[in-house]
């Protein structure tokens, strides 16, 4: 049933929007106000992101893509940033190995023509095993943990290694991976957790 005559209330509306505007918001011609506890978008953080990959493995949208890849006998790791199809959970922030890899901010749109604008690419050196050529972590990786054990890193002599070998501290030899057997020498190589703990076995126990 159509009403012939408006509601005072909807009058005193339509009166007070000629004279100060539309109560509604004037986006996207004008930017939003948004309060200082939104969480919008998170953004890759270079100096705390160690190319761990553990964002990747808990984003539920497949937004963190990580890849590798071998030039001139090195391997190497991609990670993927992709803001385009970010659903803003904030698990990778969340569940970041250091914690300072994610920050939030309030942004809450990546509008843009160009899809590529919105993905974001890192890239760090892999550091593999010398006895089975089986990928351990990234360079930066083996460095975080070495800061945070100290001293406690010299039990370890892959960690040590990788920091070490870099800085043209330690020597850097060729991998060989033609034998399974272990010797004593094979202690001072970079090694996998497997391969440690069956050159450990076997010093211990032979």
């Amino acid at each position: 049933m159509a009403i012939k005559k408006p509601k005072i209330r909807e009058l005193g509306e339509a009166i007070r929007a000629l004279v100060k505007g539309p109560f509604t918001t004037k986006f996207p011609f004008e930017p939003a106000n948004i309060i200082p506890e939104f969480r919008g978008f998170p953004e890759y953080q270079d100096d705390g992101c160690v190319r761990c990959g553990a964002c990747a493995e808990v984003c539920p949208a497949r937004a963190i893509e990580v890849e590798e890849y071998k030039k001139d006998g090195k391997s190497f790791r991609i990670m993927r940033f992709r803001y385009d199809i970010c659903l803003l959970c904030g698990q990778c922030g969340a569940l970041c190995t250091t914690g300072e890899g994610i920050e939030y901010t309030n942004k809450y749109a990546k509008n843009t023509f160009d899809r590529s604008e919105a993905i974001q690419e890192v890239e760090d050196e892999l550091v593999e095993c010398e006895k089975c050529g089986k990928v351990i972590t990234t360079r930066r990786h083996l460095e975080w943990i070495a800061e945070r054990l100290g001293e406690k890193a010299f039990a370890n002599p892959t960690i040590v290694l990788a920091k070490h070998i870099p800085m043209d501290i330690a020597d850097k030899e060729e991998k060989t991976r033609e034998s399974c057997e272990f010797n004593r020498e094979d202690w001072y190589k970079i090694l996998c957790p497997d391969c440690r703990r069956a050159a450990w076995m076997k010093e211990n126990f032979q």
